[in-house]
C-alpha cells in the first residue's frame, strides 16, 4: 500500500512541477537532444536567464 501511495504523490509532484514550469529546462533538454544534438545545450543558469528576460519582454496574459 505504500509503495502505491508514494508512486501517486510523485506523480501529483510531477504534475504540479509542470503546471508551475518547474520542469522547463528538462523539457528543453530533451527537446535539445532530439533536434539539435550537435549542438551545446544552454546551462540551466543560461536557459533560465533568457527564459525570465523573454517573460519580461513578451508579458502575454500574466498578472504581473
Amino acid at each position: 500500500m505504500l509503495p502505491r501511495i508514494r508512486a501517486a504523490l510523485r506523480e501529483a509532484w510531477q504534475v504540479v512541477r509542470g503546471v508551475v514550469g518547474e520542469n522547463a529546462y528538462e523539457k528543453y533538454l530533451e527537446h535539445h537532444r532530439l533536434h539539435h544534438p550537435d549542438a551545446q545545450p544552454l546551462s540551466e543558469r543560461e536557459f533560465w536567464r533568457q527564459h525570465i528576460d523573454r517573460g519580461d519582454r513578451n508579458p502575454g496574459a500574466r498578472c504581473c
